[in-house]
């Protein structure tokens, strides 16, 4: 697969807010994936998925969001910088999707959202034998080592709870 091609979902919480410590580390995270060539899927909406994909538009990337009808119900709306967004009736199918066109994750600090996106995608790929990798990472401060880690193809990495 082309480095074109590479799509890294960014999964966290939809908490933090433009300023933040937590928003500025996915911020700087979309933009290193962006730079490396990568094409940043997350879930569409706001804190680290609205973060990342910000960051990718500055690195010159390109961005997919996986949103859900559910959520829009609820008049929540896709963030500014989503590039492609693909629509999904239900939660789960939203999960489904995120995993199977991403070709790698990327973990960051959230709650129980984020908990089921990294079992989700840790499991779910093994069990439709999917072909993509399945690199997980905790991120902590440094998007140039993320990138790096998801290069080199290590499968699980725990930074610690920082």
């Amino acid at each position: 697969m082309g480095k074109d091609n590479f799509k890294v979902a960014v999964f966290g919480s939809s908490q933090p807010r433009p300023g933040t410590k937590r928003y500025e580390e996915a911020r700087l995270l979309g933009r290193a994936l962006a730079e490396a060539g990568w094409t940043i899927v997350s879930g569409g909406y706001h804190g680290v998925m609205e973060a990342a994909s910000r960051g990718a538009k500055e690195g010159g990337g390109k961005t997919i969001g996986i949103t859900t009808a559910f959520f829009g119900k609820k008049g929540l709306k896709p963030n500014e910088y989503i590039d492609t967004e693909i629509q999904t009736p239900t939660y789960a199918e939203r999960l489904l999707k995120l995993t199977e066109i991403s070709d790698g994750y990327v973990i960051m600090r959230g709650g129980s959202g984020t908990l089921n996106e990294l079992f989700f995608s840790w499991e779910l790929p093994d069990e439709l034998s999917f072909s993509s990798p399945l690199d997980l990472l905790e991120y902590a401060s440094e998007p140039e080592k993320a990138v790096e880690i998801i290069k080199n193809g290590i499968e699980l990495i725990w930074h610690g709870n920082k």
